[in-house]
């Protein structure tokens, strides 16, 4: 009915339509209803549209350029002031004249006029044909029919119900043909139900609408999408690999020989560090992406709600931490304000994190080499021979003359030689260790304190002996009970078969080699270890006769070459009974001492002769005796008689500690209450308390030993130099000295090589178990051990490191609430207006704010950092824009909209025909926004 009126008319007056472009002022149909007869004939700037017919018969929705005309136009009254051209008159033709907050824009009006059919096809113009295109690309062409009688209905859709009511729900454009009244109904519907911003306020927000900017997409980002897929993706690996950084930081996994440098499909060590090093990175990149993106998604959202706080630009400003961290530097104005929010403090954990992120995972995760924990596991060791066998003794020595070339001599000569090298080396360190002492301060009395002698084991182990039987080493307590001197001390060594143990395939221990040649590890074997001990005593002259050869009755004797000194003959030792069951030779003032006689079953030397000063004679025959005995003089009148003799002992415990850099060492610990490892503590075997034993087969080795260094020079007056440097050890009074060691000290450390020898490839108890005194191939023997190694571990090395413990933390949960937030909290995602890309293209199609007056040049100042900011929607145009959230507090003329939404001019034709979809479809993701709640 409204449209046939409008129609009916139409055909009795001719009335001119303004239509305006987008660069046109916005007038309603009331302004222009003041001049009901506009004379338009002195206008030569304005543009007429064809008329009804000439549009049918063109049948085409584009307007001919022949048929344009410019019909002269009649200036109306016009509620805007004049605007005057500089000089003196006023342009009236080009611009017109809008009120003063709505700026100053060309005057280009379309005038559509109906009711005349002879009229003058209108003259073509610029602003027609870029009309006519802008209305072929936006309107369907199934839209674009016109009747006769109609007037604006030749560009506009048909006012029907169903028109009419899509109009409604989209936009109010169709204010030129559709009555106020109408509008203003529709209009106060949006207001209380879709809070929406029509075209009329939207106007008042612009210099002009945004029309064309008709927003191609929805804010919304589908499950489906590839940048929720990656961002997805991404946060599942940061989150997966960076729980499982923290969760490594925490139990430091060993890799053993999964990170070796030894043979097989093992990972090297610089390999295993890159790689960590490698993920790391990723997991920092990954982290960093994922932050940045939820954090941009949570910023979005409040600047979606209208009743959240807004977002200010200082916010803005956090993701710019995270990605380049020296900006909290550089641009700090905002930190004040942002920093003190949940979701700031938040931010700053994570710029923090990720800053040092790589750091902590070299400190806390990279594979380095690290000690781990003591730990009591077993070891065994290949067990070839009884303690002190001479036979495998020989063979052992390493050799390239066998016995097809010397069948008597090659293994013995071989072993004199071991022998000779490893004594005299060992002589000469414990002499220097002593020469320091010597010039410089002294060391104690007591032989516990005093120096050790050293042994070097395959040229990369060096073995450190321990002084043990200490109770029985104090030369005064000694006097005191014998009224004679007595230098007494036992040398324990350690147990050399726990290097060969420790380096044998079968116990699968991690070599110093296996580990980049920097490797370590540290075993406390609860084994044996071999012990020498040395007597010496002082005698006077007569109280040797009863062993001196030379003082027996009816002996053989013949005179040497210093004068007065007799010697027996060459078969002198054939005169010595031999032993029997009641036959144990004279008696002396020392039986007790040395325990000899039918009490102790055990029978005393004989030695040829009384040495001369300052060298030695030994004898190594005593029919079943355990131990070889040494004859010496010095420069004080009386003689000293050594014993010497070997056993192995369980108390001690043998310490290997292994380093790729410094080499092994091999400790005897022994007579210590605390030592859990000792061989009585901590082997578990039954033999612990058998009391020592000596090795009677340790005297037939130590007499190989002393024929290499021809420790029987005396017997000829050889004045060996070793004889010399004994003989000058000899103690002259009850006490040890603080500057100089004493001869048994001496004689146990040259002896200590034969203990090395003893001890390679034999038992590790107290007691021969087998029966045969040599095994071939051998057999493996167990002991125990407690033992701590150097792997590559996933660990920190220094106790501060600990402090990257947070950072791992905090990377991980981080992670795992963006994922949690990700996957379950909000479905889907929005468009991150926090992006440079997407903040741009919605600020500069935003209308001004005064809020940011001024800060076009140098950017914004401290005070504009905080000002609140939220996302507007326009349903009537899908249009996105930045306005103040102060703004947006409700509808109405509270909050500063007008109380209506009419919009003031038409113009719906440059909106798209598809605006229906976009008003359900947009307005409602818009609207479920701005209605939902913000938590951050």
């Amino acid at each position: 009915m409204e449209k046939e009126t409008r129609r009916s008319s139409a055909d009795s007056i001719e009335e001119n339509f303004f239509l305006p472009s987008t660069f046109s002022p916005w007038s309603t149909r009331e302004q222009l209803a003041g001049d009901n007869e506009p004379d338009f004939s002195h206008s030569g700037f304005q543009t007429a549209v064809p008329s009804p017919e000439i549009s049918k018969e063109g049948a085409s929705s584009y307007v001919s350029e022949t048929h344009v005309t410019r019909p002269p136009l009649t200036r109306h009254a016009s509620s805007f002031k004049p605007i005057m051209a500089t000089g003196s008159r006023m342009v009236e033709e080009d611009l017109v004249l809008r009120p003063a907050d709505h700026g100053i824009q060309p005057r280009t009006e379309v005038v559509i006029t109906g009711g005349e059919k002879n009229r003058k096809p209108p003259r073509t113009t610029r602003f027609k044909e870029m009309l006519t295109r802008s209305l072929s690309a936006t309107l369907p062409s199934k839209k674009r029919t016109s009747s006769p009688t109609t007037k604006y209905d030749t560009i506009a859709e048909e006012t029907t119900a169903s028109s009419m009511q899509r109009d409604s729900e989209n936009y109010p454009m169709d204010t030129v043909d559709v009555p106020s009244r109408g509008i203003k109904k529709r209009s106060s519907s949006l207001d209380t139900e879709d809070d929406d911003i029509g075209i009329d306020e939207l106007a008042a927000r612009y210099e002009r609408p945004p029309l064309d900017c008709h927003s191609r997409r929805d804010v919304y980002i589908k499950r489906r999408s590839w940048t929720y897929i990656v961002l997805a993706v991404l946060s599942v690996y940061s989150t997966f690999l960076s729980g499982l950084w923290f969760i490594t930081s925490i139990y430091q996994p060993r890799y053993g020989r999964g990170i070796s440098s030894s043979d097989g499909w093992k990972m090297a060590p610089s390999t295993a560090t890159l790689v960590c090093t490698l993920l790391a990175k990723t997991i920092e990149l990954s982290f960093v992406t994922v932050f940045v993106a939820l954090l941009g998604q949570v910023l979005t959202r409040r600047a979606f709600v209208r009743k959240a706080k807004g977002v200010t630009l200082a916010e803005m400003t956090m993701r710019n931490w995270v990605i380049q961290p020296g900006s909290l530097l550089t641009y700090w104005e905002g930190i004040p304000y942002a920093a003190t929010t949940i979701l700031g403090v938040v931010t700053l954990l994570a710029t923090v994190c990720a800053l040092f992120y790589t750091t902590a995972s070299e400190s806390m995760v990279s594979p380095k080499l690290k000690f781990g924990a003591w730990e009591d596991r077993q070891l065994e060791g290949l067990v070839k021979a009884s303690y002190a066998n001479p036979f495998y003794a020989q063979k052992a020595c390493s050799t390239p003359i066998d016995r097809t070339m010397d069948p008597n001599n090659s293994a013995p000569s071989c072993l004199d030689v071991q022998y000779s090298g490893q004594s005299y080396h060992n002589l000469l360190t414990f002499m220097t260790e002593w020469q320091e002492i010597h010039n410089g301060t002294p060391t104690v009395d007591f032989l516990s304190g005093r120096p050790v002698g050293k042994h070097n084991l395959f040229d990369n182990t060096t073995m450190v002996s321990s002084w043990i039987e200490t109770d029985f080493s104090n030369p005064q307590a000694n006097f005191a009970a014998h009224n004679r001197i007595i230098n007494n001390v036992t040398l324990a060594m350690p147990h050399p078969g726990v290097y060969s143990a420790a380096t044998d395939p079968h116990n699968d221990i991690l070599q110093p080699d296996d580990l980049a040649g920097v490797g370590e590890y540290s075993i406390r074997a609860s084994v044996v270890s071999p012990a020498v001990n040395i007597m010496c005593v002082n005698m006077a002259r007569d109280e040797l006769a009863p062993i001196i050869y030379t003082r027996w009755p009816d002996a053989r004797t013949r005179f040497t070459d210093v004068p007065g000194q007799r010697v027996g003959v060459e078969d002198w030792f054939n005169d010595v009974p031999p032993p029997t069951d009641n036959e144990w030779l004279n008696r002396t003032v020392v039986d007790d001492v040395f325990r000899w006689g039918p009490q102790y079953s055990r029978r005393p030397p004989v030695f040829q002769l009384y040495p001369i000063d300052f060298n030695m004679i030994t004898n190594t025959s005593v029919a079943m005796s355990d131990s070889i005995y040494l004859l010496a003089k010095g420069a004080i009148d009386d003689y000293t008689l050594c014993e010497m003799r070997s056993w192995v002992t369980p108390k001690c415990s043998t310490r290997f500690d292994v380093s790729g850099i410094s080499g092994g060492r091999l400790e005897a610990h022994c007579e210590d209450p605390s030592d859990a490892n000792s061989y009585v503590a901590g082997s578990g075997n039954n033999d612990t308390t058998d009391p020592p034993d000596p090795s009677v087969d340790w005297r037939n080795l130590a007499d190989q030993w002393r024929l290499s260094m021809d420790l029987n020079g005396g017997v000829t007056n050889n004045n060996a130099s070793n004889a010399r440097i004994m003989t000058n050890l000899i103690l002259g009074e009850p006490a040890l000295s603080t500057t100089l060691p004493s001869m048994a000290e001496a004689l146990a450390v040259l002896a200590s090589s034969t203990l090395v020898a003893s001890s390679l490839g034999s038992t590790y108890r107290t007691r021969w178990d087998y029966n045969p005194m040599e095994l071939s191939p051998g057999i493996y023997e167990p002991f125990r051990v407690a033992m701590r190694s150097q792997q590559y571990t996933s660990s920190h090395v220094s106790a501060w490191q600990a402090v990257f413990y947070p950072v791992l933390g905090i990377v991980f949960v981080i992670n795992a609430v963006c994922l949690a937030y990700l996957i379950f909290y909000r479905p889907g995602l929005v468009s991150d207006y926090t992006e440079p890309q997407n903040l741009f293209a919605v600020a500069v199609n935003s209308p001004p704010s005064a809020a940011l007056a001024g800060s076009c040049g140098h950017g914004p100042d401290s005070r504009e950092m905080v000002v609140p900011w939220r996302v507007g929607y326009s349903a009537a145009a899908n249009h996105y824009f930045f306005e103040e959230a102060g703004d947006a507090g409700g509808a109405g003329e509270e909050n500063g909209r007008p109380e209506t939404r009419q919009s003031m001019a038409s113009g719906s034709d440059l909106l798209s025909a598809h605006d229906g979809q976009y008003r359900g479809k947009n307005y409602d993701n818009y609207k479920r926004l701005s209605g939902s709640r913000t938590w951050l």
